[in-house]
């Protein structure tokens, strides 16, 4: 049986009992955003809107996007890559995992000096047919275009990396598996996290939250303590 998206307890101030969130909502209250899934148009969409609804709500104050991610669709990833730069708030991309194709393109693309990886994640260079879905091409205007999307992606590679583009054009030939150190060498990331979790407040996340009696007598737990 597949395991749903958890529950957590939030409290509003002017409000007694506690109201029942999804975790990843409870994150995105925090500055937090999890890209944890294969890259289509339905998740990019909905980090999007989450981004520019934290950059309009607190301009200035940064916020995290953590990835844990195969990678994707060309199109939906670029739509992520590009709102980040276009983000006035500080973006801090951390690989929590793995980042492959488009997600080690996103990985790259957070502000300067903010991205980073845990110690043990893994960033992946894929050949570039990766990011077209192995779609066969029939006409040459789809080969133009193509190309035109190859040229695309190795010059967000220059532009993030600092590499010269034909390094990435012959890396993006083949697989290549990077470690946190060789990514920070390669210029996907900046430094490999040793607090990945420092940003998030204390008070906010572990402060006892009272639920209301219904739950206690189901044997709920009474304070978020328990649950966090």
């Amino acid at each position: 049986m597949p395991v749903g998206v958890p529950k957590v307890p939030f409290q509003v101030d002017e409000e007694e009992d506690a109201t029942w969130i999804d975790l990843y909502e409870l994150l995105s209250r925090e500055r937090a955003i999890v890209l944890g899934k294969e890259i289509d148009y339905e998740i990019s969409n909905s980090i999007v809107g989450i981004m520019i609804y934290l950059n309009m709500e607190g301009e200035g104050e940064e916020f995290h996007l953590f990835i844990n991610s195969p990678g994707g669709s060309i199109m939906p990833g670029i739509a992520i890559f590009d709102t980040i730069g276009y983000m006035t708030s500080g973006v801090h991309t951390i690989c929590i995992g793995q980042a492959a194709s488009m997600a080690s393109l996103i990985l790259a693309g957070g502000h300067f000096n903010k991205r980073s990886a845990f110690p043990n994640a893994v960033m992946i260079h894929q050949p570039l047919c990766s990011f077209f879905d192995g779609n066969s091409l029939s006409h040459s205007w789809e080969i133009d275009e193509l190309l035109e999307l190859r040229n695309m992606i190795v010059n967000m590679y220059v532009e993030t990396t600092g590499k010269p583009a034909v390094t990435i054009y012959l890396d993006l030939e083949r697989d290549d598996l990077l470690l946190p150190r060789e990514a920070v060498s390669y210029g996907l990331i900046d430094s490999i996290s040793s607090d990945p979790f420092g940003f998030l407040d204390d008070q906010m996340i572990k402060r006892p939250i009272t639920i209301p009696r219904r739950n206690r007598e189901n044997g709920e737990p009474s304070t978020a303590d328990e649950f966090i």
